[in-house]
């Protein structure tokens, strides 16, 4: 895999100082003075949201999802990210390890990211429930409409610019009740200044080796929009130093 660009990071920094407004950079005074002292505030404070919110749903039962689960897995990655991926729901190894996409899916989902030039501790991963469904079954409409509450406070921390959807159940949450993933995959949906893009899970590809090829197509597109993200923050910062 190819070591990560200067692009890739320091776009993620200065990414995250455009979201949150160049007055604030400016604030910090002319040429970038007390920027990279900014950076780490940032980086804490998104931090500090996140384990906040984990510490808020460890011990969520608002469905019965929790009754059989060994932990919550609420996500893992860079909070600074404008690439968010969206899962269906944790499997048997994350539900033991307490992380996301960890299994023989997740190994899937490694490869291709990494095939795509994407380092996966660069972006942010979770899924449309934290709770794992029993048997890996797709999580139902009652159970990711009671957890999704969960999911907009994450986009509120990290505010990522795209956001994947892997395999229908997130593709139906968060795009369109009625999709069908092989209808709509690779195709790009903009919502309120998100771009997503609709794919097939790993775990689908693994028992339909022969839709990989589709799946590569539609990740790149995903790395050539991740990476004029990146670029644009780029732009915007070299103007702010």
């Amino acid at each position: 895999m190819r070591r990560p660009t200067a692009l890739s990071i320091s776009g993620i920094a200065s990414y995250n100082e455009k979201v949150m407004g160049n007055a604030s950079v400016a604030a910090l005074g002319q040429k970038g003075e007390g920027l990279e002292q900014y950076r780490g505030e940032e980086t804490e404070r998104m931090r500090m949201g996140l384990d906040e919110l984990y510490h808020r749903v460890k011990d969520c039962a608002m469905c019965p999802l929790h009754l059989r689960r060994t932990q919550v897995v609420l996500g893992e990655g860079n909070p600074h990210s404008p690439l968010m991926i969206v899962g269906e729901g944790p499997g048997a190894d994350e539900d033991r390890m307490g992380r996301p996409f960890v299994g023989k899916a997740g190994q899937l989902l490694n490869k291709m990211l990494a095939a795509a030039e994407i380092p996966r501790e660069q972006i942010y991963i979770t899924n449309i429930v934290k709770c794992r469904p029993p048997g890996n079954r797709t999580p139902t409409e009652e159970e990711m409409n009671t957890c999704i509450s969960i999911l907009r406070r994450q986009f509120l921390v990290i505010r990522p610019k795209i956001i994947v959807t892997l395999g229908s159940a997130p593709t139906r949450a968060l795009i369109d009740p009625q999709a069908k993933i092989t209808r709509v995959r690779g195709q790009w949906v903009e919502k309120k200044g998100v771009r997503f893009m609709p794919t097939f899970h790993p775990a689908y590809l693994l028992r339909n080796p022969e839709a990989k090829r589709e799946a590569w197509a539609d990740f790149q597109q995903i790395r050539d929009a991740y990476k004029h993200v990146l670029a644009q923050a780029d732009h915007t910062a070299g103007h702010i130093d």
